[in-house]
């Protein structure tokens, strides 16, 4: 359950959690880098398929698709489409028209989004503290879109709605699942997610944008492709299994809290990005809902779930 007072950290825990803030926050940067070059759905179905190629071995091996039932599987797979197919899909074509900090502001709202679909499947307990989250997490977003109506063109506004809409299939997913889920392991899940998203995303990329024609790509695609497939998906993930295991859950989700600032502040570094005053106030606000969702307490569910991972 989330809540404070938190457990003490050792610094090399402390360490790891920066690091991974970094990996996190430094994956919108490289987004926006390889979008220069390659197309949105291309560039996202080959960051999964690298990823699948280094993740299912390592499940075979390991005998992890053994605690998956037929039950699981389809479960799986179908919150796989969502959190990695529809949601890259969307960011990675979104990401084209609106600024990378944008990107981060706009899917650092995901915890306040899981607390109305937490509420509505019955895994997530509602106070009146989560419910001024919740307000706070769509007044920012309100107010976002209405910055970005203003001084923006129509692509960035479709672009920033793309963004959006993925961080509302991330949390459905992660609450649906959690809500039906079993126990499983976390690299059986993570593979075959990966696989489930790679399907389809790689079918639409193939026939909006054609095979990738990989001679034509220079240093700086690649580099882009192979950070976001290895160290931002693989290593990173890793990293996230090795932090749960020695610290609380309510600060590792505070990190969704950390990477913003560091992204903004990334995007106007790499690319000269500037933020319109409405738009970082209406990110303040779903900042601000966010930790007050995180900070508010455990709160009873309003029916039973099963949790998604073994302890």
């Amino acid at each position: 359950m989330l809540g404070f007072p938190l457990k003490p950290m050792k610094p090399r825990v402390v360490v790891v959690w920066l690091v991974v803030c970094l990996l996190w926050s430094s994956t919108f940067a490289f987004i926006r880098l390889g979008l220069q070059e390659l197309p949105p759905f291309t560039f996202a179905w080959l960051r999964l398929a690298i990823a699948v190629g280094v993740l299912a071995p390592i499940a075979i091996a390991g005998g992890h698709w053994r605690s998956l039932s037929a039950g699981d599987v389809a479960a799986v797979c179908g919150t796989g489409v969502l959190l990695l197919g529809v949601n890259y899909g969307l960011v990675f074509w979104g990401a084209q028209f609106v600024p990378s900090g944008l990107v981060a502001i706009l899917l650092s709202g995901t915890p306040v989004l899981a607390l109305g679909f937490g509420w509505f499947l019955g895994s997530e307990g509602v106070n009146a503290r989560k419910l001024v989250a919740l307000a706070l997490g769509i007044l920012g977003v309100v107010v976002i879109f209405g910055a970005e109506a203003g001084t923006s063109g129509q692509a960035a506004l479709l672009g920033g709605v793309a963004v959006f809409g993925a961080s509302v299939c991330v949390a459905f997913a992660y609450v649906w699942l959690k809500t039906h889920g079993h126990h499983l392991s976390p690299t059986a899940v993570t593979a075959l997610q990966s696989l489930a998203g790679l399907l389809p995303l790689a079918g639409l990329g193939l026939v909006l944008e054609g095979a990738p024609t990989f001679a034509r790509w220079s240093a700086t695609a690649w580099v882009a492709l192979l950070y976001l497939a290895l160290i931002a998906s693989v290593l990173a993930f890793w990293l996230n299994y090795w932090l749960l295991q020695r610290m609380d859950a309510s600060a590792m989700l505070m990190m969704g809290v950390a990477e913003v600032p560091i992204a903004v502040a990334l995007g106007a570094v790499l690319f000269g990005e500037r933020l319109p005053t409405g738009t970082l106030l209406g990110g303040t606000c779903v900042l601000v809902g966010v930790v007050a969702g995180l900070t508010g307490g455990p709160v009873a569910p309003r029916g039973h779930a099963k949790r998604l991972f073994s302890e």
